[in-house]
């Protein structure tokens, strides 16, 4: 039982998470950081020094769980969801119940709230559109959720979301943008691992884009077929721009 297996029970058995399924790479880069700021270069000094500092567990937790995001993020891919994907959408959807969108490992939510904010660009284009919205945002990060309901984020979003968007959906607050309530209403924000909790199903569209480069392949050929279940069948898969689908292509 190695010191690298040591660390990952010792974050199970404090945190409740398993990050035996992330790949092996990335857990060390983060371990490496946290080891550097301790100056400990030995694996198994720094299980050691785990064992002896019960924060420092808790610690390596939150690095381990370091988002990155931004609003609008490939910006290509967005305007094509948009053009492609949300607006027949929301017409096929008209009277025939709400649409359904999932966002698993949404983080701090800016690209949660980038939807909401699509679908809301796509209704306010054509007023005669009755449809319900419904987004459910998700992460294993307790304290990345907290964050995201508060929709208050700091005025670099500007490099980000254009001056017309932060004019219509956002409250300029000090030093910072706070997303407005009807965007925020659209977005229900929970805490859920992917890995280990039930899905939402029926849905029109599911918003997984840079989680699984994240994890190694027996975590994705658990998490595709998943994703293809809670699919409406013509829903759509929006990934990043560095994952595939790998096998799966029979069921997408």
């Amino acid at each position: 039982f190695g010191a690298f297996q040591k660390v990952l029970l010792l974050l199970r058995t404090s945190t409740g998470q398993d990050f035996s399924l992330y790949k092996r790479n990335t857990i060390l880069r983060r371990i490496d950081r946290r080891m550097s700021i301790h100056q400990i270069t030995s694996l198994t000094h720094y299980v050691t020094y785990l064992q002896d500092n019960p924060q420092e567990i808790e610690l390596l937790f939150q690095e381990m769980l370091i988002g990155v995001t931004n609003f609008f993020r490939d910006p290509e891919a967005f305007a094509a969801l948009q053009e492609k994907v949300i607006g027949p959408l929301l017409r096929r959807k008209e009277g025939r119940g709400a649409v359904r969108i999932w966002v698993p490992g949404c983080s701090t939510g800016e690209e949660a709230y980038s939807l909401a904010i699509l679908l809301r660009e796509a209704v306010d284009q054509d007023p005669n559109l009755n449809v319900k919205v419904q987004i459910y945002a998700t992460d294993i990060d307790p304290k990345a959720i907290h964050f995201a309901r508060q929709g208050f984020y700091p005025n670099n979003i500007a490099a980000d979301v254009t001056a017309d968007r932060l004019r219509r959906y956002f409250n300029k607050e000090d030093a910072h943008y706070r997303i407005r309530k009807e965007i925020r209403d659209l977005v229900v924000f929970a805490p859920q691992n992917l890995l280990s909790d039930p899905p939402f199903t029926k849905l029109d569209l599911l918003c997984c884009r840079n989680l699984m480069i994240y994890l190694n392949p027996e975590a994705q050929k658990k998490i595709l077929p998943l994703f293809y279940y809670a699919l409406v069948p013509d829903g759509v898969l929006f990934l990043g721009p560095s994952e595939t689908i790998g096998g799966f292509h029979d069921l997408f």
